[in-house]
């Protein structure tokens, strides 16, 4: 499916980039379907685009040599994926698949560089996006070594919680690969939220009903 340099324009990161700037780009750029599960790319691979997610949500992870894995963040519509092995050439340091049917933009990585170059404000807001990720790194691999398993838990309904119900649209496998455990510590930490009365768990939703104790538990 091919892409226009109109849509190459509604991203947030070349926005600031003329049409005449995106053309050939948008020439070389193309759209790629997924079906749930599917994998887009995996650790190891040689890195060729950028990719920017239409729809869908995608999963970012990694696999260890025992099978474990960790689920490092999950993206959706807008988010970037590959931005690190597009700057610097390497191999993909991390594995992304599909959560659900999506579609994404795989943009060359020697165009969009060129891009960058051409446009130092589109440079910058890529910058601010990479710094974005790098934050959000940082913070999972303190919680990994500072809070416990259900502390780490009670933080991630806190950040998904809306109007009382946090949607984490996670099954228990995915869940417990982002938290770093397995399925059985996870369903002991989620239990013991709810025996507190903080929690009710409703499939792959959780119905917070004591936010404050929840927030005061998290921080430990």
């Amino acid at each position: 499916m091919p892409v226009d340099v109109a849509e190459l324009q509604s991203l947030k990161h070349l926005a600031v980039v003329p049409a005449a700037g995106l053309a050939d780009l948008a020439r070389a750029s193309y759209a790629k379907r997924l079906s749930r599960g599917q994998l887009l790319f995996t650790a190891g691979e040689p890195s060729e685009h950028l990719y920017v997610i239409r729809s869908g949500r995608i999963k970012i992870m990694i696999d260890s040599d025992r099978g474990d894995t960790l689920l490092l963040t999950v993206l959706s519509a807008g988010d970037l994926i590959g931005e690190l092995s597009m700057i610097d050439g390497l191999d993909r340091s991390t594995s992304a698949e599909a959560l659900d049917a999506s579609t994404v933009l795989a943009l060359p990585a020697a165009q969009i560089r060129q891009v960058l170059t051409d446009h130092p404000a589109a440079l910058m807001a890529m910058a601010v996006e990479l710094a974005t990720s790098l934050r959000r790194v940082s913070d999972t691999a303190a919680d990994l070594v500072l809070l416990d398993l259900p502390r780490r838990l009670a933080k991630l309904i806190l950040i998904r919680t809306t109007s009382g119900r946090a949607e984490l649209g996670l099954t228990q496998s995915d869940l417990a690969a982002q938290l770093g455990v397995t399925r059985q510590a996870l369903n002991r930490a989620l239990s013991g939220l709810v025996k507190r009365g903080w929690v009710t768990a409703d499939g792959t939703a959780v119905q917070v009903h004591d936010e404050a104790a929840l927030a005061r538990f998290s921080r430990g």
